[in-house]
């Protein structure tokens, strides 16, 4: 990304030292430090999963709300399982294991608990089992589920390695929001993509249309 470890440091408010050794694989980045990477245009997305969208729909996406975004992932997401159900193929398995939980995300919205605990309600697993999965404790388990703790670079990444939770639905991220649709839709075939982009950026318009009218 052509940045320096003094400007990274400078960026997320630690020293040039200590980002060094998390470079490294040595220390652990808290919640707040990695929010600060993406305040400051880090595209988190990329560093957590090595995907990089060329651009060709993030441009639009970027430029709409969080709560949108998460409606258009739904949407997406659907739409993946749908060709997943349809038609067989590693392609679309390897884009099904993308969004497989991804229901977590929305679930969460629903109720009073957070992404954690969304993603073991959808595994319809007990906090024992889920805390063993994560490498935790139940107690924080149980603090993570309440927001009462929040999680680190580490578990971050866990929750994308494990079940493609995106880093940016963890950290609330709308740029990185914009990252993961852009990555999905490019990841699909190219007829099928063009497809969705077109039904999701028309869907915006009919949303903006029905706002105007009512003011």
């Amino acid at each position: 990304m052509s940045v320096t470890q003094e400007q990274m440091s400078r960026f997320i408010h630690i020293s040039q030292s200590y980002y060094s050794k998390v470079e490294r694989g040595e220390r652990l980045l808290a919640y707040y430090e990695l929010k600060s990477m993406c305040e400051h245009g880090m595209d988190v997305h990329f560093i957590f999963t090595g995907q990089r969208c060329s651009g060709r729909y993030k441009d639009f996406f970027v430029k709409l709300e969080y709560a949108e975004l998460l409606g258009h992932l739904n949407i997406l997401s659907a739409v993946v399982k749908y060709f997943y159900v349809t038609r067989a193929g590693a392609h679309w398995e390897s884009l099904y294991r993308q969004v497989a939980y991804l229901g977590c995300v929305e679930e969460y919205r629903k109720t009073e608990g957070n992404v954690f605990y969304g993603l073991r309600k959808q595994l319809d697993w007990p906090q024992q089992k889920m805390a063993g999965k994560l490498g935790v404790d139940v107690k924080k388990l149980r603090a993570l589920e309440n927001s009462k703790t929040l999680p680190d670079s580490e578990l971050v990444y866990k929750l994308y390695d494990m079940y493609c939770i995106p880093p940016a639905a963890v950290l609330k991220d709308a740029e990185g929001m914009a990252n993961v649709i852009g990555c999905l839709l490019e990841m699909m075939e190219k007829d099928k993509g063009e497809f969705v982009f077109r039904f999701l950026r028309e869907l915006h318009a009919a949303a903006l249309l029905s706002a105007s009218a009512r003011i």
